[in-house]
């Protein structure tokens, strides 16, 4: 009998050790899952904009113990507040003009990832618009005051020896709106990103008199933003955010039949056969920037830009608000040449 409740006594113990451990593992995987709020900076996303979705969708941010909630935004400016407001932790695909505007107001922010750095914007205009110098008391739709959507067709007016101060800017939303408003000739004129501009392509009143990418290839699209308090208590879930979303990037140049069964999920009202081509053509070029970093040249054009067309007050400097280490750590996590 002694011996039979040595034995229950022992089975006993070894079950509550079990049941220890198994509990103890799962408050560790708890404490080691971060949490992240994405402020996105248009809704819906386009094409350019979709990395997060790739990431999250292939499971790319929980494998590196993060759990990501993506927020759409009608508007850099609007995402950017987000952030600033602590409503959100990280301003997504926002134009490198909204978080220096915000830092000149007083935020304290840092660009800590640069995913789509790169242009792909194409300046569709109704027929009767012959050139970029032509918009002359003409309207152009963007997503927002200060948007990318914004400063291009006005750098690329002035640079035609337009004068930007004659256009008449009016909010419109992201790359779907201003296609349907231009097709709806609701607007003369705005940027697009190739994959709605080819839709454009359908209507003999519409057509492309611009192409961003090579009147502006050193002119910063997005980048992704944090406050300095965010990185300060949040540098491992950004970390982790870096290299999820650059597996994304990687992943949708590699695989564009894949990617496009999850923008499709995103642009439900955009034609499959227009998200094919964006992807295609992504992957063709390379579009996304695997590496995540940003380069000082790209930096200085698009701040000196920015500052001559009275969207800064100074050149805000590279080093002052720009931490690479984020791109370089995930680069090398990833095997990706710097």
């Amino acid at each position: 009998m002694t011996s039979a409740k040595a034995g229950s006594r022992l089975f006993l113990a070894l079950a509550v050790a079990v049941f220890t451990a198994f509990a103890l593992q799962a408050n560790v995987a708890r404490a080691q899952t971060e949490k992240l709020v994405v402020a996105i900076g248009t809704a819906p996303p386009d094409l350019s904009l979709q990395t997060y979705y790739f990431a999250l969708e292939n499971g790319f941010y929980k494998q590196e113990g993060l759990d990501v909630t993506l927020m759409p935004f009608n508007g850099d400016a609007t995402a950017m507040r987000a952030v600033v407001a602590g409503d959100a932790d990280v301003a997504a695909g926002v134009g490198l003009a909204i978080p220096l505007r915000a830092i000149e107001a007083g935020s304290k922010l840092k660009v800590f990832l640069a995913t789509s750095p790169k242009m792909d914007y194409l300046l569709v205009a109704q027929k009767d618009i012959a050139n970029v110098k032509q918009f002359d008391g003409k309207t152009i739709g963007i997503s927002g005051p200060g948007a990318v959507s914004y400063q291009v067709p006005l750098l690329m007016i002035k640079l035609a020896g337009g004068d930007p101060s004659k256009v008449k800017f009016i909010n419109i939303g992201g790359s779907s709106a201003r296609t349907l408003a231009l097709i709806g000739k609701k607007i003369d004129g705005g940027v697009l990103n190739s994959s709605f501009a080819s839709r454009t392509t359908k209507y003999d009143y519409l057509h492309v008199i611009g192409d961003a990418a090579n009147d502006l290839p050193n002119f910063i699209y997005t980048v992704e933003v944090a406050t300095e308090r965010t990185i300060k208590e949040k540098h491992r879930a950004l970390q982790a955010f870096a290299i999820g979303t650059l597996r994304g990037a990687q992943w949708a140049l590699q695989n564009p039949e894949a990617a496009m069964a999850i923008s499709q999920k995103i642009l439900p009202d955009v034609a499959k056969d227009e998200i094919a081509a964006g992807l295609t053509h992504f992957a063709k070029v390379k579009y996304y920037n695997v590496s995540g970093l940003l380069s000082k040249t790209a930096w200085d054009f698009t701040v000196d830009e920015l500052v001559k067309g009275n969207e800064l007050k100074q050149h805000l400097k590279y080093e002052d608000y720009y931490l690479p280490e984020f791109s370089k750590e995930a680069s090398q996590k990833l095997g990706v040449k710097q």
